[in-house]
């Protein structure tokens, strides 16, 4: 019984990660359809529509959209929109958190969102070492007293929980580590079961 639980507890592992990516593909283009195909039907004579259309109908509008943020008035117009939800209290913590934590997983031109470290620790007069991200090198547009020359502002994340802590450090005291974002951050986050092979690891002796 014990051999069979383990056969379905990696079936269940393996299978949960591409299940979970299906359903919420499916739920992005079953809502595209749901909601834009709707509005086409209404707005289309009675025949014209054809399943799928709402599909096609929400990519054009990512593409129209995305296409003139390219133009500098359109730019700055978007970000006149972006200080106004600034000042509304709810708006600005979700729209900024959300916005900050998917720039930090898509922006691959600044080569600081893709730099992960290593910062050393002591515990129980032990070392230790916890894995880190660094997300900011440049304090000069914050307010003083939060970074200083030398320092860089390093994400800690916590492990199967979506939360961490950010601390500022000098650039002295971390090391950098050759693997990507996403492979250290499924590490962490999966406690260090999860492995460039995608094995668990064994336990340490």
């Amino acid at each position: 019984m014990k051999k069979l639980g383990d056969i379905m507890f990696k079936g269940l592992v393996t299978m949960l990660p591409a299940l979970l990516t299906f359903y919420i593909l499916f739920w992005l283009v079953s809502s595209a359809e749901t909601v834009l195909g709707g509005m086409l039907k209404v707005l289309l004579p009675v025949g014209w529509y054809i399943p799928g259309m709402g599909l096609l109908a929400g990519l054009g509008a990512t593409f129209l959209f995305g296409l003139p943020l390219n133009a500098f008035l359109v730019r700055r117009l978007f970000d006149l929109g972006e200080k106004f939800a600034d000042n509304i209290p709810l708006i600005k913590t979700l729209y900024g958190s959300l916005k900050d934590f998917i720039g930090f997983f898509a922006n691959k031109r600044d080569s600081q969102f893709n730099q992960v470290v290593t910062i050393e620790l002591e515990f129980g007069n032990k070392p230790m070492r916890m894995i880190g991200f660094v997300t900011c090198s440049d304090f000069s547009n914050l307010p003083t007293g939060i970074g200083e020359e030398g320092e860089i502002a390093v994400y800690l994340p916590l492990s199967y929980q979506i939360g961490g802590y950010t601390v500022i450090v000098p650039r002295s005291s971390v090391k950098p580590v050759d693997i990507s974002v996403h492979r250290a951050m499924g590490f962490v986050v999966t406690g260090g079961m999860a492995t460039n092979k995608g094995h668990n690891t064994n336990t340490a002796q």
